[in-house]
C-alpha cells in the first residue's frame, strides 16, 4: 500500500466571453484585448492570495497546474472535508471579487468547478521528456515514469503531469459551469455534503446550503455512460428569486439527498473514483488507496534491471529551476 497517497482539488477559474472581446473592433476598446488577458493571468492569482489572507484560508497551498487558453487551473491538496469547504470557497470568492475589481470595464465574466484526482491512485503523474533526443532506453517506460515522478523534479528535462479517471471526468464537470453554477464533481460534493452533519465545535460555520443537484446526463466517456449526477455551487443562491425558486424544485437542494446519493453512487461497484481526507472528521476516506501500479513495478524492475539506459540533456535546455518532486 502506498504511504504517499493525496487527493488534490482541481480548481478552475475561465473568462466567459473572450472569443467576441478578442475581435471586437479596435476603436470600441480604450485597450489592447491582450491586456486584458496578461492582467488575467497576473492579476486572478493576486486575488486568490489576497482571499486566502482575508478569509483566514493561508493554511491552504494553491499551486497553478496549467493555463488553458483563457482558463487558468490550480492545484490544492486537501486532508479533509473542512479543507475542500475552504478551498472551494476561497476559490468562488476569489473569482467573485476579481471579477467586480478587474473586469468591471469589460463584457468579460468568470466561471469555474472543481474536482478531486487521488494520486498515485486510482490516479496517475506523468513524466514527458522535453526533447525527443533526450532519453533513450530500453527499461519499461512505467519504471522510467516512477523513477523521473518520485526523484527530485527536472524541469529542464521533463513536463510533469496528471492523468486518470478523476481528471478525464473533472474536465467534463467543468464544461458545463456558468457564470451562475461552480460545478463539482461527485467527490467534491461528498466531502461539501459531510458537513452538513458535523456536530463537532466548528458545526454551521460552513454554509452548504447552496449546494444543488444540477442535473443528471451522460457524460462522453464517463462511468460506461450510466448516468452522472452534475452537482454545483448556486452562487447567486442568497438572491430573492433564487430563494422563491426552491419552492419550485426543493429536492435539488436538499443537502440530506444530495448526501445520500453522492454515497450511493461512491459506494457502487466499479464506481472508479476515489477521495483520501486522512484528517476527516467524519471519519470518511480515511484509507489511503492502492497504487495499481505497484505489483507492475515490482515484475517490471527485475525484469528491467540490467538494461541499458542512455541519457542526454537536451541541445537546447530550458533554464527552469528544479523543484521537489510532483506532489
Amino acid at each position: 500500500m502506498s504511504n504517499d497517497c493525496v487527493s488534490k482539488l482541481f480548481l478552475s477559474c475561465d473568462l466567459t466571453g473572450s472569443t467576441a472581446f478578442k475581435q471586437q473592433p479596435i476603436a470600441e476598446s480604450p485597450h489592447p484585448w491582450q491586456k486584458v488577458f496578461l492582467q488575467f493571468y497576473r492579476e486572478f492569482p493576486q486575488e486568490l492570495y489576497r482571499q486566502q489572507k482575508e478569509l483566514g484560508s493561508d493554511h491552504l497551498a494553491f499551486q497553478l497546474w496549467k493555463p488553458v487558453g483563457d482558463e487558468l487551473i490550480f492545484t490544492c491538496d486537501v486532508r479533509s472535508e473542512e479543507q475542500v469547504y475552504d478551498a472551494v470557497t476561497t476559490w468562488h470568492t476569489s473569482m467573485h471579487a476579481y471579477k467586480e475589481k478587474s473586469l468591471d470595464d469589460t463584457t468579460l465574466g468568470v466561471k469555474g468547478g472543481a474536482f478531486v484526482g487521488t494520486f498515485p491512485g486510482p490516479d496517475s503523474r506523468s513524466s514527458i521528456p522535453r526533447s525527443p533526443e533526450y532519453e533513450v532506453s530500453d527499461r519499461d517506460v512505467v519504471v522510467l515514469n516512477h523513477e523521473a515522478t518520485k526523484a527530485r523534479a527536472r524541469h529542464s528535462q521533463y513536463l510533469y503531469d496528471y492523468f486518470g479517471p478523476s481528471i478525464d471526468t473533472g474536465f467534463r464537470v467543468l464544461s458545463k459551469c456558468t457564470g451562475r453554477y461552480m460545478t463539482l464533481s461527485v467527490e467534491v460534493a461528498y466531502a461539501l455534503s459531510l458537513l452538513h452533519f458535523n456536530k463537532g465545535p466548528d458545526a454551521g460555520k460552513r454554509d452548504v446550503s447552496n449546494l444543488i443537484l444540477l442535473d443528471s446526463l451522460e457524460l462522453k466517456g464517463v462511468w460506461g455512460g450510466q448516468s452522472y449526477p452534475l452537482f454545483a455551487l448556486d452562487l447567486q443562491a442568497a438572491t430573492e428569486i433564487s430563494k422563491a425558486y426552491r419552492d419550485f424544485s426543493p429536492h435539488e437542494h436538499d443537502t440530506e439527498a444530495i448526501h445520500r446519493l453522492c454515497a450511493a453512487h461512491y459506494s457502487e461497484p466499479g464506481w472508479p473514483f476515489k477521495l483520501y481526507l486522512p484528517d476527516s472528521t467524519n471519519g470518511h476516506f480515511a484509507i489511503p488507496q492502492l497504487d495499481p501500479l505497484d505489483t507492475y513495478l515490482e515484475t517490471a524492475s527485475v525484469s528491467t534491471a540490467g538494461a541499458e539506459t542512455l541519457a542526454r540533456e537536451p541541445s537546447n535546455p530550458k533554464s527552469l529551476a528544479d523543484d521537489p518532486p510532483l506532489g
